[in-house]
């Protein structure tokens, strides 16, 4: 997996585990949001959200509050994001699989600490 690829699914996992249930696909998150969530500076987390939004996996939509005045912006998942995310989760399993040691069956110490016993989908 490459360090985009990393960077992708990285953001990716938290818009998608942290967006409240009944929301999906319509729940925006800041730029702000996003840096705490990932500990990135800002410049890469804008890059990273504007790609994904230019291949129409994140859709960027302004926030209103009750008086109808514009409350903010920010990004979330569509359906082919969420696609995109699932296929990267995929070439993840399948590097850590290409890492186990063949003769023991046993995952190489990186590849479990980055594995988790969470599945998303």
């Amino acid at each position: 997996m490459s360090p985009e690829q990393q960077i992708e699914l990285y953001l990716l996992h938290v818009l998608h585990d942290d967006t409240p249930k009944g929301y999906e696909f319509c729940y925006f998150f800041p730029f702000s949001y996003l840096m705490r969530a990932t500990s990135m500076d800002r410049e890469i987390v804008r890059g990273f959200c504007r790609s994904m939004r230019n291949r129409g996996f994140l859709q960027y939509g302004v926030g209103f509050n009750e008086d109808g005045e514009t409350a903010g912006g920010g990004y979330t998942m569509t359906p082919a994001g969420a696609t995109h995310y699932r296929n990267l989760q995929e070439i993840l399993r399948a590097d850590q699989i290409e890492k186990r040691d063949m003769i023991t069956g046993k995952y190489a110490e990186d590849a479990k600490a980055s594995w988790g016993s969470t599945s998303y989908g």
